[in-house]
């Protein structure tokens, strides 16, 4: 029973490779739910790990490397591709892998750095591989600045010291009925934007962790 948990994370491994022969075919509704499936393996297998016991410095390695291939360089090749579909050229377009970089720094920085376990410093790596997952639906003109600007605010958010709300899933109502409201949240707004409502969302997040974080700076 403990080696479920890094069963969990392979196939958080797994289907993000899945992810990127997706985006490599430009099959954006695939690539979308294997992304929330990685998130689906990401969270559970840190809650299974927990609560069997087997939290390892094993797993907590391949727990990164797993999400480096799924939130990482998944996001990296929306990008990419975006840039490319805009017919950017060589070797402009590698612009978007500047996500990838900056992903896989966040990770290392995590894995050796101590967290506060109320909360993320800086954007967790699911929540940004959503967000760019969610704007391959948006039906609006997507510029090359506009890709870029979002390239470099995220890699920014990414290893910055903005405090990100941390969802936890605890033997508590409370904790439970947060977790419930937040699905039902996340099915109306699937609802009524489709798969853009992943970067809705996450956006909503953003600016809700951005000036909590600035209230929490002026009041210390």
């Amino acid at each position: 029973m403990k080696l479920l948990p890094n069963l969990f994370t392979l196939a958080n491994a797994a289907v993000g490779c899945l992810a990127l022969y997706f985006i490599s075919v430009i099959d954006f509704e695939t690539a979308t739910y294997c992304v929330l499936i990685c998130c689906i393996f990401d969270f559970f297998d840190g809650f299974l790990a927990r609560a069997l016991g087997a939290t390892s410095e094993f797993g907590k390695q391949l727990d990164s490397l797993a999400d480096v291939i799924s939130f990482g360089v998944v996001p990296g090749a929306v990008a990419t591709l975006m840039l490319g579909i805009l017919n950017v050229d060589f070797p402009w377009f590698f612009i978007g892998f500047i996500i990838t970089l900056a992903s896989a720094y966040r990770l290392a920085n995590y894995n050796t750095s101590d967290q506060n376990k109320a909360h993320f410093s800086g954007l967790p790596t699911p929540a940004n591989a959503l967000l760019w997952i969610g704007l391959t639906h948006i039906e609006a003109e997507i510029t090359f600045n506009l890709i870029v600007g979002a390239v470099i605010v995220t890699s920014f958010l990414l290893n910055s010291s903005f405090k990100f709300y941390r969802i936890q899933l605890k033997y508590s109502l409370l904790s439970v009925v947060k977790v419930l409201l937040m699905i039902v949240l996340m099915i109306a707004l699937w609802v009524q934007f489709g798969h853009l409502a992943w970067s809705i969302a996450i956006t909503v997040y953003i600016l809700f962790s951005l000036i909590y974080s600035l209230v929490a700076r002026s009041k210390g």
